[in-house]
């Protein structure tokens, strides 16, 4: 479709516009809020149907509360290409992550309606829901909602963090029929997606460092998390207390997360380079600690990431087993608490492929390299081809300083949709 990339380009100012328009609905203090299942993440979506349908497109909230684009007059089709991302931010997050891949999908489709495409070229945009697990305590919420993945226990299990509300409770208000159907059941079956592409910032530096716009992603990382863990040992005295008589908390932590540091290395050096280690949370506390008292009680987290499960479950067992050592060593305890996470997921490599000759057609620099969960992950996991494309970012994300250049944003658009159509 010879005209696709030039109607694309002229969604610049729009794009721009959109982008401007949620963070203002969505602002909080420097950053911007999208609380899951709630006011601003539908404040988000609101904006974005309001767009569509000043474009042509069809849209609105679907049976589940998703955000879902189609083009007018589009019907079921045996398989079809989702363009997807979330709506939600995490607290006081920034204005990119996830919004940006749910107004390049409408873009894609703005600018197929523009060009005169058929009400049949089966592609599809969405905006999931609560990809951000902050708010539930797990993530992917709106894509496990969409792939029928999740049933009512589990919505009445779950509750917001900072509301004491179940997961129900929040569907309840936004008109969502908590029962089966459509809880429970595919809003569309996975065996009739030819593929999932989402567009997402990148999170990290890599591409900044590098000079590259654009990543294509070659599998999402997994994570084994402990996000409560304490090491208890004994408060005393500190000038009165020989050190063979302590439980110091604070040093056995110490040399747990110093250790646990020299084994990541080690392991990347025997070529796991995508594993990554973060220890989020370190703190004595605060109501008892004090400069001349024996450290008694430490709470920590541990956080494990790599794109293969061997990986992640190496370094695990090196800090398990060392834990066990030093709580010998100190006379302290180590409760790491309830192990949470996900699996690494692999992503499709005929999709990787095809995204990497649109970007080679179009002149537009593009590198790949491994990232962090995404909901291409929920699709992934069912046996969708699922694929994703990263946006250069500076500033990191989950902070407001995110930064992505427009230019690189068009960029992003103009090879997801060639990969959409080469598909």
């Amino acid at each position: 479709m010879p005209d696709l990339h030039a109607a694309i380009e002229q969604l610049r100012d729009d794009a721009a516009a959109l982008f401007a328009q949620v963070r203002d609905a969505t602002r909080d203090d420097a950053g911007v809020t999208r609380d899951a299942f709630g006011a601003k993440e539908t404040a988000a979506g609101d904006i974005l149907i309001r767009w569509c349908g000043a474009h042509g497109l069809a849209a609105g909230f679907d049976a589940v509360g998703n955000l879902a684009v189609t083009l007018p007059g589009a019907r079921d089709h045996a398989a079809d290409v989702l363009l997807a991302s979330h709506l939600d931010s995490v607290p006081r997050g920034g204005n990119f992550d996830g919004l940006a891949g749910v107004i390049a999908g409408v873009l894609v489709l703005a600018a197929l309606r523009q060009t005169g495409a058929p009400a049949d070229r089966g592609i599809r945009a969405y905006g999931f829901r609560c990809e951000e697990s902050p708010w539930f305590g797990t993530a992917y919420l709106g894509s496990k909602l969409c792939a029928g993945a999740l049933s009512l226990a589990d919505l009445e299990a779950l509750r917001r963090f900072d509301t004491g509300r179940t997961l129900a409770d929040h569907l309840r208000a936004l008109g969502v029929a908590v029962a089966s159907p459509p809880i429970g059941v595919p809003q569309i079956a996975p065996a009739r997606i030819r593929a999932y592409l989402e567009l997402h910032i990148e999170q990290g530096p890599l591409l900044e460092s590098t000079d590259t716009p654009l990543g294509i992603a070659t599998a999402l990382r997994g994570n084994i998390r402990y996000p409560y863990a304490k090491c208890h040992g004994r408060y005393a005295h500190s000038a009165a207390v020989p050190r063979h008589l302590r439980a110091d908390a604070a040093i056995a932590t110490a040399k747990l997360i110093a250790y646990a540091d020299a084994r990541w290395r080690a392991l990347i050096e025997a070529g796991h380079d995508d594993l990554v280690f973060t220890c989020g949370i370190l703190h004595t506390d605060a109501a008892e600690h004090a400069m001349t008292k024996v450290p008694g009680e430490v709470t920590f987290s541990l956080n494990i990431g790599a794109t293969t499960d061997a990986a992640m479950e190496a370094l695990h067992g090196d800090i398990v087993r060392r834990a066990d050592e030093l709580a010998a060593e100190h006379g302290v305890r180590f409760e790491l608490g309830t192990r949470v996470g996900t699996p690494a997921t692999s992503l499709d490599p005929a999709i990787q492929a095809a995204a990497a000759d649109a970007a080679r057609a179009l002149g537009i620099p593009a590198r790949p390299m491994p990232t962090v969960g995404h909901d291409a992950a929920t699709f992934a996991r069912l046996g969708v081809p699922a694929a994703v494309l990263l946006v250069r970012n500076s500033n990191g994300s989950h902070n407001p300083a995110e930064d992505m250049a427009l230019a690189d944003f068009m960029l992003g658009v103009q090879v997801l949709a060639e990969t959409a159509l080469r598909l």
